[in-house]
């Protein structure tokens, strides 16, 4: 939802090129750029999916060419005849495709860097480039972005698959920030968990609103963000927004201009000199995949037991054997041996277990698809359970599990977990 942060005074469109956009395939692309963009102060006017065809590429950017300043055309750039978002860009702007030497270097590089010594001759294609255009090395994949510059408008062209899109959509984004912005321009995040977006919206629209501020609301799986982007706001408004954003969400207010909640678990963790240990089940590894992603997790985090099975259940963390049978892999009960069975095996101060039914098969009358349990463990022999109902699909369920489980931990870590109501020993 914005809210005008636009503030750069650009309109910026994004096309998504691929025929399977058109089909099946989930577009994440714009959810991406969206992303990146608003975090820079910018936001998305349009955005549209064409298919791999020549002249409906040329009709899109052609439209968009005469409404926006900033064009982001992701996919299309492989190496297959159906990528053709570089040939129609030429054809459109009437300038040629040249071969780069450079270039076809480092995609030999990236190849052999992977051990193929036949690189195949197709893959020459993505060597050439614009004319007069910018390149944007791609450090993960094989195809370049680029830069074309039509007068005073620019078109991105980028990658489609994220992991190639978003390291160069930042750099791109970064040097057009710097570009457009005065040297006052403030970006201002405030970070909530646990809380629908609605529900967000609904609270800070009135007070933003009545002292003139414009903003957006950006939905993350692992928090929402308020962004404010402003060129002129005094210290104290900052200080009012934050007092009452705490008055309305307490412990769910995770401070102005946050980390990641498990940025914010590790850092909670260093602090403590404790150590991490994980039990998963349902979410597959998924929770130790985002520890381990934070440079320096090996000062906090032991391991993650991936438990799919009952028996694992049962062999590594010791689950009786009474409980899975009477109360199933998806329980209260479970979920707390869980815990525990982390905490001992992974020699730790404290464990986190998820359990539950991701879907889209497997959900009863009793226990539907979307039902977790969550376990949390702590020093002194104090265990924690939780439930929850979440809905979405398979990967949507298992990414709430995990954010819950690490949002949960945080506000156990800033508190004395001896006041929960919660607890149980087993």
């Amino acid at each position: 939802m914005s809210k005008g942060i636009n503030s750069s005074g650009y309109r910026i469109e994004v096309i998504c090129v691929g025929s399977e956009l058109l089909l099946d395939r989930v577009n994440t692309d714009v959810n991406l750029l969206s992303g990146i963009l608003a975090r820079a102060g910018f936001s998305i006017s349009f955005c549209c999916i064409v298919g791999d065809v020549k002249e409906e590429i040329i009709r899109a950017v052609k439209s968009s060419l005469k409404r926006s300043n900033v064009i982001f055309i992701t996919g299309g750039l492989g190496p297959t005849s159906d990528d053709i978002t570089r040939e129609s860009i030429s054809e459109l702007l009437n300038r040629r495709l040249l071969f780069s030497e450079e270039i076809w270097r480092d995609i030999c590089k990236r190849f052999y860097d992977r051990g193929v010594r036949e690189i195949p001759e197709i893959n020459k294609k993505q060597a050439y480039v614009i004319e007069d255009c910018e390149v944007l090395k791609n450090k993960v994949g094989t195809a370049p972005g680029l830069v074309v510059r039509e007068g005073e408008k620019e078109i991105v062209i980028l990658p489609g698959p994220p992991a190639e899109l978003a390291p160069m959509a930042e750099k791109y984004v970064d040097v057009l920030k710097k570009k457009r912005e005065n040297k006052f321009l403030q970006i201002y995040r405030f970070g909530i968990s646990g809380t629908p977006e609605s529900i967000v919206e609904e609270a800070v629209y009135p007070f933003l609103k009545e002292r003139g501020l414009g903003y957006t609301i950006l939905a993350q799986p692992h928090m929402i963000e308020i962004l404010i982007v402003s060129d002129a706001i005094p210290p104290e408004t900052i200080t009012d927004i934050e007092e009452y954003i705490k008055g309305r969400f307490g412990s769910n207010y995770l401070g102005l201009n946050p980390p990641t909640l498990p940025e914010i678990v590790g850092n909670l963790l260093r602090e403590k000199r404790w150590k991490i240990a994980l039990a998963e089940s349902c979410t597959g590894g998924l929770a130790g995949k985002l520890l381990t992603d934070i440079p320096g997790s090996s000062n906090f985090f032991q391991g993650s037991f991936v438990v799919y099975s009952n028996l694992l259940k049962k062999k590594v963390l010791k689950v009786p054997k009474t409980v899975l049978k009477k109360c199933g892999a998806v329980s209260e009960e479970t979920a707390l041996y869980m815990a525990k069975g982390a905490r001992k095996a992974g020699k730790a101060d404290v464990s986190l277990s998820f359990t539950g039914i991701a879907g889209p098969s497997g959900g009863t009358v009793e226990k539907p698809v979307g039902l977790v349990y969550i376990g949390v463990g702590l020093p002194k022999n104090r265990f924690f359970t939780y439930r929850f109902l979440l809905t979405g699909n398979r990967q949507i369920i298992r990414e709430r599990t995990v954010y819950q489980g690490f949002d949960l931990l945080r506000k156990h870590l800033l508190k004395d977990a001896n006041n929960s109501s919660h607890q149980q020993k087993v």
